[in-house]
């Protein structure tokens, strides 16, 4: 059977080889988005859903248009650049590059061998992925700051005494509520954006009707979340933090979630009817002389090509199985002034991190300030490096926290002077089970800037694609006392150690920059 009667017979062989063969060219990436998806507390959780789902779609709208294979070469370029990015962010170890050009990658192979009137009709079952690709953590920031307005507007309308320092909400006398990066909404969101273009995909023909009800969808998502955050505040506040709904809020939170989806969908169903009736495109429309043939199978010329580079560069750059932390072997505070304990922790705090590259920590007290049968001041240091940041080893990670919620409230929020110009972070928190407290300061430094928010440490990464520095670090500082000023005791020891750690730092990975 020659080639031109496997096309006629078989014309989704084609797709399908060159879709797979891409596939393994990203399989590594891949790897990394599928340990994503098996993390059920994140905001990705539903991607196997989505898979099956764009799978699914697909094949129905191959059904419908049965694309004739051809060669499209004006595509090459957009496949270039795409193979391109996904390449730079191999070389670079920058994940989002990896991610973001996947989807890219499989349409523009659908162009090169379909053209844009038969590849089109995928974008949108195609494309559907991007709602399970883990580059939307950008924006959990400023939904975050989002969401705390709207409940301090709510909050006011019922004249509740209460303060607001970043995203920390405090009330005198209760407590303080903290809209972590689990309250941003970007869960619900993303859920919401899917839900809409699945039905808008299956039911309407025009694009007023899509783009209505995309917006609809996501808005009703972030409002689901801001009643799901101010309800958890209330009841909390009015139950001077002891209502079991502040912990476990998660099926609280669907509950809400299902209850913003009756308006979409009656939303939903209106559309459906107002939209005009028009024919079905016809299917399989191609430009003469381009289909049939030999020339579809060009196409496995250049996905050959990216295939080849793909694994080459993912063969030079691979890096060796994880085995533990190295230590960095330097004193975090001077020995002749600071005595180390034999601790790793403040009374059960310290900071959790997932495989850090080196670490160095300790629990100190000052000699200076040693009295007998006195309790004393105890402080702790710990820094945490990846040489290179790379997938399941960086510095800003969900699984990455300060503290663990479930010992800890935080109190409130402050800043540190370090030194040089340059602050840090300050946390006051509260153990749930007594009055003590521990007063942190924490940064994070990164290809030789320092940063003192979660965000700025994430976008600080990109820089690194123009110097020669590719290490991030988080040092944290903490302070447990009952009768000392915690933040004052910060404000005494942060230039210090800042100082020692970035010396350390530059001497071990070189100054890409100054501060």
């Amino acid at each position: 059977m020659d080639r031109s009667t496997l096309q006629r017979h078989s014309p989704w062989l084609l797709p399908v080889v060159l879709l797979a063969g891409v596939g393994i060219a990203v399989w590594p990436a891949l790897q990394v988005l599928f340990s994503r998806w098996q993390k059920f507390d994140e905001s990705y959780s539903h991607g196997f859903l989505v898979l099956v789902v764009c799978v699914v779609l697909s094949v129905r709208k191959w059904r419908i248009v049965r694309p004739v294979n051809g060669f499209y070469p004006a595509w090459l370029f957009p496949l270039a650049l795409a193979a391109a990015v996904y390449l730079a962010g191999s070389v670079l170890f920058v994940e989002a590059f990896q991610q973001i050009a996947m989807v890219p990658l499989f349409l523009s192979l659908l162009l090169l061998i379909w053209g844009w009137r038969q590849a089109s009709a995928f974008f949108l079952p195609v494309g559907l992925l991007i709602f399970a690709i883990p580059v939307w953590d950008y924006l959990s920031w400023p939904l975050q700051l989002i969401t705390v307005a709207v409940n301090q507007l709510l909050l006011s309308a019922l004249g509740i005494d209460f303060t607001v320092e970043g995203v920390f909400v405090y009330f005198p006398g209760v407590g303080a509520f903290e809209i972590a990066h689990g309250c941003s909404g970007l869960r619900y969101l993303l859920v919401g954006l899917t839900i809409s273009t699945i039905y808008a995909e299956l039911s309407y023909q025009r694009l007023t009707e899509r783009v209505i009800l995309l917006v609809a969808g996501a808005l009703l998502a972030m409002v689901a979340n801001w009643i799901r955050v101010f309800v958890i505040i209330y009841v909390g506040y009015e139950s001077n933090m002891t209502s079991s709904l502040i912990w476990e809020h998660d099926y609280f939170g669907w509950w809400v979630f299902a209850g913003t989806l009756v308006p979409l969908f009656v939303l939903a169903r209106y559309l459906e009817h107002r939209q005009e009736q028009r024919p079905a495109s016809p299917a399989g429309t191609v430009l003469p002389g381009n289909n049939g043939g030999m020339k579809a199978w060009f196409s496995l010329i250049p996905a050959l090509a990216f295939v080849t580079l793909a694994w080459a560069v993912e063969s030079s750059t691979a890096e060796a199985d994880y085995t533990g932390s190295d230590r960095h072997g330097f004193e975090l505070l001077p020995s002749e002034q600071w005595l180390p304990l034999f601790s790793g922790s403040l009374g059960g705090w310290q900071p959790v991190t997932q495989q850090p590259d080196l670490e160095s920590t300790g629990v100190f007290v000052e000699r200076d300030e040693l009295q007998p049968g006195q309790a004393q001041p105890e402080y702790y240091v710990g820094l945490f490096t990846y040489n290179q940041q790379r997938p399941g080893s960086e510095v800003v990670q969900y699984a990455n926290r300060l503290y663990d919620a479930d010992l800890l409230l935080p109190q409130q929020t402050f800043t540190v002077p370090a030194g040089s110009g340059t602050t840090l972070s300050g946390l006051a928190l509260k153990y749930r089970q007594s009055e003590s407290r521990v007063y942190l300061a924490y940064g994070y430094y990164v290809e030789s800037f320092w940063q003192d928010d979660e965000l700025r440490a994430k976008l600080a990464q990109l820089p690194g694609i123009f110097n020669n520095r590719s290490d991030a670090s988080l040092l944290v500082i903490g302070v447990r006392c009952d009768a000392c000023d915690g933040k004052a005791s910060l404000e005494r020891l942060a230039p210090l150690v800042r100082e020692r750690v970035e010396n350390r730092l530059d001497e071990r990975f070189g100054t890409a920059g100054t501060n």
